[in-house]
């Protein structure tokens, strides 16, 4: 009978540490609001469930704007020491790079790819991209990246309109 009550006990007890972790994870995503101080008005990030993009499972986020139609997704690629953020609308897409002492804009590398060079070229106001070569030093955390770039994209975006 000991035994039986020990067993019950440990089948308890690590049911209640799943459910305890799993709580956790939830607790961890991130969500939030902020103002984008663009036309677009307010703006607001999720997380989404991790997504593969060429091979990689990465931490995945949208981001919907109050005065826009379409939303913008976010892919956080998470190097040893920086984290890299692969920033995709339906038109447009380029990386949010983190150097050792710069955090600013770049053309996707090959890897992420999904439009052509040529076809970005397009919609990509290639002054608003020079100034955004680098916006701040060194890592930002990630709920700062992630509002830093909700912020910035629309600014590269040649016409606003190419998110409604």
């Amino acid at each position: 009978m000991k035994k039986l009550s020990i067993l019950i006990l440990l089948i308890v007890f690590s049911f209640g540490v799943r459910n305890a972790n799993a709580a956790d994870l939830k607790g961890n995503s991130i969500n939030f609001k902020g103002s984008s101080n663009t036309v677009l008005g307010d703006f607001e990030i999720k997380e989404l469930p991790v997504t593969e993009l060429k091979g990689e499972n990465l931490r995945t986020f949208e981001l919907s704007y109050e005065k826009a139609q379409k939303t913008v997704l976010i892919y956080l690629e998470e190097r040893p020491n920086c984290k890299d953020y692969v920033v995709r609308s339906k038109n447009l897409e380029v990386t949010y790079k983190c150097k050792k002492n710069s955090f600013g804009v770049q053309l996707v590398p090959a890897k992420h790819q999904k439009y052509k060079p040529e076809l970005n070229a397009r919609f990509l106001l290639q002054d608003e991209f020079a100034k955004q070569g680098k916006i701040s030093e060194g890592e930002l955390p990630i709920e700062t990246a992630l509002g830093t770039i909700a912020s910035y994209y629309p600014n590269l975006l040649i016409k606003i309109e190419l998110l409604n």
